[in-house]
């Protein structure tokens, strides 16, 4: 019976680091985000975070040096523009519709019609 579970562990242990290793199918160079980064931004799409937010440095993490070109707001920096917020990260568009947490590239762009990055 050790022997079984010992065999058992080994097994779940390595499945669970294998899986936690991989990465993204789609993967994208530095930069290479930036038109989709400025047509969100065009079309109204603003992310409000915490630079002490985990969550918020994951979606920022994920336009890489793009980023830049996201309309952002600090919700440290600039309280009053947040207070609405429950959370962080949230999405707000210009509908006034918002989206909390992080959000993948195929929902923002569903939500500005703006093209998906290749």
């Amino acid at each position: 019976m050790k022997k079984f579970s010992l065999f058992l562990l080994t097994i779940v242990a390595t499945t669970t680091l294998a899986w936690c290793g991989t990465t993204p199918s789609t993967t994208y160079s530095s930069g290479s985000l930036d038109t989709f980064a400025q047509c969100l931004s065009d079309a109204g799409a603003k992310m409000f975070g915490l630079a002490t937010c985990s969550h918020c440095q994951k979606q920022k993490a994920l336009f890489g040096t793009s980023f830049a070109k996201i309309n952002y707001t600090d919700c440290k920096e600039n309280p009053t523009a947040c207070s609405s917020f429950k959370s962080v990260p949230t999405w707000e568009f210009k509908d006034g519709t918002q989206l909390v947490g992080e959000q993948s590239f195929a929902t923002l762009a569903t939500k500005t019609s703006c093209a998906l990055p290749k």
